[in-house]
């Protein structure tokens, strides 16, 4: 059987999926941004909704790397996880960390009912679930990060976390009733639609191949054009380094894995996953997944460095067969693809000014959509911001500049640690 590469396209219209010139010319604006995924699309509009001329450019199509193929998970909060923010930040500039994340997730919703974007089915809740018989453990954590933060967790016990996974694997959770899913290509595109329609010009198959100082301005050129702005800002992630050594080296490119079944009946989740909520487990290598409409299940998980294994559809069946039996004579895999993230060592977003009028929004690995929200707000208050007030929000994220992550050699650390984190979950410890 052949697996297709990408489920989401399949949900698109011919309006959303129509493609868009490449850049021929020469243009003048305020802000160019390399980069047509969440971050520099969320950016796009936060800027010509402050009345900013913004040009993207995209090398490919919008939303065709990670930003249009994650899980479409919506929740606060970053990579680097809330309770260890205060540790690497402090209690009160964590606080104002994860208050942004949690202003990002209304953000969203209101940029989905404003601008009328069709990414359902948009569902409430996102439940982690333990794979360890640790209750108060995860009593104590959900309450640690209520205190801190006021998120809003509920600890839930092991016979209510059954009642929606029915699996021996699983014992206690912590749900999340404000997070929420969604389609995250339909969501990206209908972010770009309405960025268009503020006068935004988005450019696909536009790779940019060097941005340089020209004056006191700078400039982008492509194959075919040049974007002359006071502002550049770099957004893309693993595929960006050759523009940004600085970043090259800043990030470890990560490669990870999602699989989407066929239709199941609905008799076969109430067996199983009898659950509209979002889960993912808190392993170090944990699993992810969500059903989708007409009965599909969308898996994701894994991890890997150095190539793309022949082999993805199976691996994820196997690791979802291995939480919830009971789908052995029923889940086949119709789709299953994978996609390069960017990761810092802190995971924690890169929103650094590099040099004056050259600024840079990436590294989300690992983050969900919330923090691209984020970064869009941000950098946009940034930039229309008087030169004596640029800092303002920015600094937030001064604690977590680009650093070094092994540079040709990031990926073989960063095969390392994970191949570390798998043992952990085998172990316990």
């Amino acid at each position: 059987m052949v697996i297709a590469s990408d489920y989401y396209r399949t949900t698109l219209n011919p309006t959303e999926s129509r493609s868009r010139p490449p850049l021929a010319g020469s243009l003048e604006v305020d802000v160019c941004i390399v980069g047509a995924g969440l971050a520099g699309i969320n950016l796009a509009l936060s800027l010509v909704e402050r009345g900013k001329r913004v040009v993207v450019l995209e090398r490919g199509r919008v939303g065709q790397e990670a930003s249009g193929r994650n899980a479409g998970f919506v929740a606060k909060g970053f990579a680097a996880g809330d309770l260890p923010l205060i540790s690497k930040a402090g209690l009160a500039h964590a606080r104002e960390l994860i208050a942004l994340t949690k202003s990002a997730r209304k953000l969203i919703r209101k940029r989905i009912d404003d601008y009328r974007i069709d990414c359902g089915p948009v569902k409430d809740g996102v439940l982690t679930v333990s794979w360890h018989d640790d209750p108060q453990k995860m009593q104590d954590r959900i309450n640690r990060a209520n205190d801190a933060f006021d998120l809003g967790y509920e600890f839930w016990p092991r016979l209510r976390v059954r009642e929606h996974c029915n699996t021996e694997q699983y014992y206690d959770g912590s749900y999340s009733p404000h997070d929420f899913q969604l389609n995250p290509l339909k969501y990206l595109l209908g972010l770009a639609a309405a960025a268009e329609t503020h006068g935004a010009l988005i450019f696909e198959n536009s790779e940019v191949t060097d941005v340089v100082r020209d004056g006191a301005r700078w400039k982008a050129r492509t194959v075919a054009g040049i974007v002359h702005a006071k502002d550049i800002v770099l957004c893309g992630a693993a595929s960006m380094g050759g523009l940004s050594r600085r970043l090259a080296y800043a990030m470890a490119p990560v490669r990870t894995y999602i699989m989407v079944s066929a239709p199941m009946d609905e008799s076969v989740y109430e067996r199983s996953i009898n659950t509209p909520l979002a889960i993912y487990d808190t392993r170090f290598a944990s699993d992810y997944y969500r059903r989708l409409p007409d009965g599909r299940l969308l898996w994701g998980g894994r991890v890997s460095l150095f190539s793309h294994p022949a082999n993805i559809a199976s691996l994820l069946t196997q690791d979802a067969l291995k939480v919830y039996p009971q789908l052995r004579d029923h889940l086949r895999a119709e789709f299953a693809w994978g996609g390069v993230l960017a990761y810092p060592q802190h995971k924690m977003p890169l929103l650094a000014r590099l040099k004056d009028g050259l600024w840079c929004a990436t590294g989300f690995g690992g983050h969900g959509i919330c923090p691209t929200a984020v970064a869009g707000e941000v950098l946009a208050e940034t930039l229309v911001a008087p030169a004596l007030d640029q800092r303002r929000l920015l600094e937030l994220f001064e604690d977590f500049k680009p650093g070094f992550v092994g540079g040709p050699f990031a990926a073989v650390g960063a095969q390392v640690i994970y191949l570390w984190w798998r043992l952990r979950d085998q172990l316990g410890i």
